[in-house]
């Protein structure tokens, strides 16, 4: 008898047994998974919350996918958008506030190994802090980091239309120009020394987008010293700068000197903003097109 009352109950309470168990499954947040730039997975057991951004172009990008609330600390000259300004300041990039960062007791830093020392990147990994590491070189790995921020934050759908509209434009630039007449490109980063950047770049590959050549894209180095004497041999029929601010460099407008160049004779001489043309975000392809637009008139 009590054998067969406890073999009644058990089949009435199986079906609710079931239904709590599937809604517990159907409730329970799935963890999130990460491939960084360097290859490494990441899990998190939920969105993250207190991100530190020792890069200006993470914090940029994070901004966009609407994560900005969820950023308590970045490096210097994370400024854009306006609201990125008022995030407190852990160093700059290359100095990082070892200090600073603790305190903000982050769940994650987005880190760039071009820019961050790796003595402090390896302090703070001995500390314990989670590091996600954001190298872009192409425009897929823009796209990427868009893709990433929006898992990690939990804003999937802004990150979704933020790639949509990313895509779109890059479909366009590639289709109305990649396949224009080949143009020669010297990118100037600074001066003094004088230096480029090889074509293992973003840079380059918007010079690559445009239909262009980057008259320096097979040297081992990413960010080579070059000589004049190189620059006049190669004759570049145009010459990009960005400098390091809003004006134009002077030192862009010092090879009119070199009247023999293409570029000085067709005064094909252009300068794009740093933050348009340096920083591997979505505001890259402002850059990019202006770029194309500079190239299409030394085709003419």
């Amino acid at each position: 008898m009590f054998c067969s009352f406890l073999f009644s109950n058990n089949q009435r309470l199986l079906p609710f047994l079931a239904a709590l168990f599937f809604a517990a499954s159907a409730t329970a947040s799935p963890q999130i998974e990460v491939i960084d730039d360097d290859g490494i997975q990441h899990t998190f057991d939920q969105p993250l919350t207190r991100i530190v951004s020792l890069m200006p172009h993470a914090t940029e990008l994070l901004f966009e996918v609407g994560a900005g609330d969820q950023v308590v600390g970045a490096v210097q000259y994370s400024d854009f958008p306006e609201a990125a300004k008022k995030i407190p300041r852990v160093g700059g990039y290359s100095a990082l506030n070892i200090e600073a960062i603790v305190a903000l007791e982050p769940d994650l830093l987005i880190a760039w190994p071009e820019g961050n020392r790796n003595r402090e990147l390896d302090r703070l990994k001995a500390l314990g802090l989670p590091i996600l590491v954001s190298d872009p070189r192409e425009f897929k790995d823009i796209a990427n980091a868009l893709s990433i921020y929006g898992k990690i934050t939990g804003k999937d759908a802004q990150a979704a239309i933020a790639l949509a509209k990313f895509n779109k434009k890059l479909t366009y630039l590639r289709d109305t120009y990649s396949g224009q007449k080949k143009v020669s490109v010297f990118y100037q980063v600074w001066n003094a020394p004088l230096m480029t950047q090889n074509g293992n770049t973003f840079i380059s590959r918007a010079i690559e987008l445009c239909g262009g050549r980057n008259i320096f894209a097979d040297l081992p180095m990413t960010n080579p010293q070059v000589s004049i004497e190189s620059i006049l041999v190669q004759d570049p029929q145009v010459i990009v700068a960005s400098g390091m601010g809003q004006a134009r460099p002077e030192w862009l407008d010092d090879w009119r000197q070199y009247k023999t160049l293409q570029a000085v004779q067709k005064n094909n001489l252009f300068h794009i903003l740093p933050e348009l043309f340096q920083r591997p975000t979505s505001r890259f392809l402002i850059g990019t097109e202006q770029l194309c637009e500079a190239m299409e008139q030394a085709r003419h």
